[in-house]
C-alpha cells in the first residue's frame, strides 16, 4: 500500500509542477500580453510632456494661422471685368 501512495503523490507531485510550468511558458508566448503598469512619478512626467508638446502644437498653430491671415490680407484681388 505503501507503494500505491507514493506512487499516486508522485503523480499529483508532477500534475501540480506541470500545471504551474505550464501557465508560465505560456505566459511567454505570443498568446499573452503583458499591460505595465506606471508608477505615479512615471505618469506624471508623461502628462507634463504631453501637455508641453500640446502648448507648443497650439501656439504653432496659432502662429501659422496668424501669418496665413496676413499673408491672404496682402494678396491682391482680382478684377473680373
Amino acid at each position: 500500500m505503501g507503494a500505491q501512495l507514493r506512487c499516486r503523490l508522485g503523480s499529483i507531485l508532477l500534475l501540480i509542477g506541470a500545471a504551474l510550468f505550464s501557465g508560465q511558458t505560456a505566459a511567454e508566448s505570443h498568446g499573452h500580453f503583458f499591460l505595465v503598469v506606471k508608477n505615479a512619478d512615471m505618469l506624471l512626467r508623461h502628462q507634463a510632456d504631453s501637455d508641453e508638446l500640446r502648448q507648443n502644437a497650439e501656439d504653432a498653430a496659432a502662429d501659422l494661422r496668424e501669418h496665413h491671415y496676413h499673408v491672404k490680407q496682402r494678396k491682391a484681388g482680382i478684377c473680373r471685368v
